[in-house]
């Protein structure tokens, strides 16, 4: 009888010292180790070509319960692409590594064209971990593996000669 209370008396408390554990650790690692990649961000594709600029946004979205990366692709001149939205995401704080899927709507029709996926890869910039550079993969006919780099924003124009002047000053697109 004495070995059984203990077991019954061990239960709750193995279980409020795993959950005890997971609240610290959590807040040890957004103490000491953050990740800080909320806010608005810009993508150049290394490659040369069309449509190598992109802008979105990075937030937490509650009521999804998750990380959504969502923006536009714009074509080099300044108009609008498409526009993609987080379908689903999960952010790898081992690797610092942030992977999305997402689905794109095609801005001169209206229409959901197709599904592609992508990766965020983090810097340590001061004491925190940033967004630094990526690649994205989608079904578009003819698209291919394509890396960028990543830029935080401080906004996102939306007059197609300001959104040239962002992906000259502050993306690095060449004239």
């Amino acid at each position: 009888m004495k070995e059984f209370l203990l077991l019954m008396a061990g239960v709750p408390f193995g279980i409020l010292a795993s959950y005890g554990y997971e609240i610290i650790k959590s807040r040890t690692d957004k103490m000491f180790d953050p990740i800080k990649m909320e806010g608005k961000w810009g993508e150049l594709v290394a490659a040369d070509g069309e449509r190598r600029c992109s802008m979105g946004e990075i937030r937490y979205d509650k009521r999804r319960a998750m990380w959504a990366f969502d923006g536009t692709n714009y074509h080099n001149d300044g108009r609008p692409f498409c526009h993609w939205t987080t379908e689903a995401s999960y952010l790898d704080k081992t690797s610092r590594t942030f992977h999305y899927i997402f689905s794109n709507t095609l801005a001169e029709s209206g229409q959901k064209s197709y599904i592609g996926f992508g990766v965020i890869r983090f810097r340590r910039e001061q004491r925190a971990w940033v967004p630094d550079r990526g690649f994205f993969i989608s079904g578009n006919e003819g698209e291919a593996y394509r890396s960028h780099s990543m830029v935080q924003l401080d906004t996102i124009p939306v007059d197609q000669v300001d959104v040239q002047q962002v992906f000259r000053s502050q993306l690095g697109l060449p004239q």
